[in-house]
């Protein structure tokens, strides 16, 4: 008999699985039960039915639904014994959700996030241009509703550039090929939108940027519309640069990409609808304008061909009136005259007044006098004299010389000054 270690037995085990298969992916459906994850990197639960239970492995970054105890799951992977616990497990690829009330749960659960996270605000969505040039669709040419939705645009309006990003839109590769699509239309959106090496849009390029991002798709099941719901799909469409119009399913279906859309139609008929006006309803309101405009102009013609009329036919009249009008407005004028003429005489006598009362020789012909030094320098203090002293008086009339012979009642010394 051969002995063997443990790792070499587990090895064999695990070989022994792997030619059984001949390396076949199993698809296990079967009850969450026990989920958790490990050190942010590894989710492990168990998978129960009624009879029996497997612990299911998966690293975190392949986990693509949102999962919870209870919901009910199909676990795409191989057997095996794990070798540093000796425990046998399914090693997942993928996870799908199974049966339509888990997906309604899961479903929920991601609202509730996204919707946390602000990725459904209603103040962030952006309006439409009423008229856009360059369309970028993501859709499957394959589907009726890519169809449905070129022949309504041309219908309504016609002549639009549109790119078509071909992608799939149902199955396991479908969220990744669609979030690939809006990438890739963002970034010709930058590229086109921007000069090279520049911060500020180019005016050259502005014609050629897509006004708008449309990702559609006809109905299905709820399953088959989960696609929609992908959270990688959703956060997509909700960091979009570009305006998004997002149309899925029926009138009756409602995905989280349609929720995280600026603008959603409830059908991709109606994407169209929304995207641009009927080229009729267009017509008719530029009809009306001119009309409007045509009556705007009739109306002046008429009031200047009125007044015409009453130059000519009755030019006297016409004369006297305007006569009468230039009257009213002169005598308004000289009435503003004469008031502020009036408010300038006062002001110009009370200023004359003032000026008086600070000139010198109107002080002077009240019977003063300015006494000066020998200096000619005017003396304000008794400081300033002594006996002996020769001043001069300046009157209003003339100057005289005088001689100090006492000061304050009493004789002083000379002063040098």
């Amino acid at each position: 008999m051969k002995v063997l270690q443990v790792s070499e037995y587990i090895e064999i085990v695990n070989g022994v699985l792997r030619e059984t298969l001949g390396g076949e992916v199993l698809a296990v459906e079967g009850e969450i039960s026990g989920y958790r994850i490990n050190q942010g990197q590894w989710v492990t639960f168990d998978l129960k039915d009624d009879k029996a239970l497997i612990n299911v492995f998966i690293p975190a970054w392949q986990l693509n639904v949102p999962i919870e105890d209870g919901a009910k799951v199909r676990v795409f992977g191989t057997p095996r014994v794990y070798p540093k616990y000796g425990k046998f497990s399914l090693s997942a690829e993928r996870i799908e959700l199974a049966g339509e009330g888990a997906f309604k749960k899961a479903l929920a659960a991601l609202r509730l996030k996204l919707e946390k996270e602000g990725l459904f605000d209603a103040a962030r969505k952006r309006p439409l241009p009423r008229f856009p040039r360059r369309i970028a669709l993501v859709a499957s040419r394959e589907s009726a509703a890519y169809g449905d939705f070129i022949r309504i645009l041309n219908e309504r309006w016609g002549g639009l550039e549109i790119d078509l990003y071909h992608v799939l839109v149902q199955g396991e590769r479908a969220p990744q090929e669609i979030v690939n699509a809006i990438e890739q239309a963002n970034e010709i959106f930058l590229e086109r939108s921007f000069d090279s090496g520049s911060q500020t849009p180019s005016a050259q390029n502005d014609g050629k940027r897509y006004d708008v991002l449309v990702v559609t798709r006809g109905g299905g099941s709820l399953e088959e519309l989960m696609v929609f719901n992908d959270e990688r799909v959703v956060r997509a469409i909700h960091g979009s640069r570009i305006p998004t119009l997002v149309g899925i399913g029926h009138e009756r279906d409602l995905t989280l990409a349609e929720e995280a859309a600026d603008v959603r139609g409830s059908t991709p008929t109606d994407c169209a609808r929304r995207l641009v006006p009927d080229r009729r309803d267009v017509m008719f309101e530029l009809a009306n304008m001119v009309q409007s405009i045509e009556s705007a102009l009739r109306q002046e013609l008429d009031a200047g061909q009125s007044i015409l009329d009453k130059v000519f036919t009755a030019p006297a009249m016409w004369i006297a009136g305007r006569q009468t009008e230039l009257a009213v407005v002169m005598s308004d004028i000289s009435d503003k005259i004469d008031a502020w003429l009036k408010d300038f005489a006062g002001e110009l006598v009370n200023q004359t007044r003032l000026l008086q009362s600070l000139d010198p020789k109107g002080v002077l012909k009240r019977g003063y006098a300015i006494l000066k030094d020998s200096r000619g320098k005017s003396v304000s203090s008794t400081a300033r004299l002594c006996v002996g002293q020769e001043v001069a008086l300046v009157l209003a009339d003339g100057q005289a010389d005088a001689s100090i012979t006492r000061v304050n009642g009493q004789e002083r010394q000379p002063k040098l000054l």
